[in-house]
């Protein structure tokens, strides 16, 4: 391998609502369904096409926005939604850079009884999901075996960048199967403890707000009560997920570490097999996806975080690594 906010908006919290908790308050059922609402009324993306497939007995669906170049290998993104979001969420905040680079998306939609509004099992969290059993890591690794068999494909440079919920699951995609990806990116997840190591290092960017309500910086159940009901065990720090992967990937020396304003970065590029661990503390960041201009309402745009820019920095992470046969 070779080396390079936050919305807590309504509709990043209502997403929690509407995939993790199946019961509750009238008024939280409402606003559920509001938002899941609003999600199925977004405008089509253009070029966005949607696929199913049929595993373990259920259909599940994904969409595929195809902006290679003609003659070109083009790299793969795999994009996770948050906790009762969509794909489509994650193609809006990735489809200019998709059609800058070439690049082909993946968006899988996570499990839920509303259309739109899914949620993925990543052990500790989330909703209907993970108290289904529902294995998300065998989905994602099916769709990366039969996007590697596409002939536009550069099968050396597939990556999988995950939100919340999805980050967490990212977490677990890595783990499960780090000798088929070039690259991975958490924004705002968690890993629960107790994960095992993964067969081989992986690059890795992990980007978290330090305001963050909904999975806490430091931990622990989330201080959001619906998101809290939604788990089954507590997140661990932020920092636990850094030092597991500078473990697994064998970084070891110190980071370099440069604060420029609010963001805080640490960089360990010494780790084996030309991997490197990315951090990424976002000092007044809350939850959410940063850079991200989903929405125009006044809540959503008091929270807005732009001191950097999520696609930006994890498309120039992953586009100087690639998988080494």
């Amino acid at each position: 391998m070779k080396s390079h906010q936050a919305i807590l908006s309504v509709i990043v919290m209502a997403s929690f609502v509407s995939g993790c908790a199946a019961a509750g308050a009238p008024e939280r059922m409402r606003l559920r369904d509001r938002m899941a609402a609003r999600a199925a009324e977004a405008p089509a993306i253009p070029g966005v096409v949607e696929r199913s497939l049929t595993l373990d007995g259920a259909r599940r669906s994904y969409l595929v926005l195809d902006a290679s170049r003609p003659g070109m290998k083009a790299p793969v993104v795999v994009l996770l939604h948050g906790g009762g979001g969509n794909g489509g969420t994650m193609i809006s905040r990735w489809q200019a850079k998709a059609r800058a680079e070439g690049l082909i998306l993946v968006a899988p939609n996570g499990i839920g009884q509303k259309a739109k509004a899914g949620t993925w099992n990543a052990g500790g969290c989330c909703g209907e999901a993970m108290t289904s059993g529902g294995n998300d890591v065998h989905f994602v690794a099916t769709l990366i075996d039969q996007m590697s068999r596409a002939a536009n494909v550069d099968a050396n440079r597939i990556f999988v960048a995950g939100l919340s919920n999805g980050g967490m699951l990212t977490h677990r995609v890595a783990i499960a199967m780090p000798e088929r990806l070039a690259g991975v990116a958490v924004v705002a997840g968690a890993m629960f403890g107790g994960e095992p190591a993964p067969r081989a290092p992986v690059p890795i960017l992990i980007m978290h707000g330090v305001q963050d309500q909904v999975v806490g910086f430091n931990g622990g159940m989330s201080p959001t009560r619906f998101v809290a009901k939604a788990q089954s065990k507590p997140f661990k720090p932020v920092r636990y997920a850094v030092d597991f992967w500078r473990r697994a990937d064998g970084c070891t020396t110190v980071p370099n570490i440069v604060t420029q304003g609010d963001v805080t970065t640490e960089v360990n590029s010494d780790c084996r097999a030309g991997s490197e661990v990315r951090f990424y503390r976002l000092a007044s960041a809350n939850h959410g996806w940063p850079g991200a201009t989903d929405g125009t309402t006044p809540a959503l745009e008091r929270n807005r975080y732009d001191a950097i820019n999520a696609t930006d920095v994890i498309w120039d992470f992953f586009k100087v690594h690639s998988r080494v046969d």
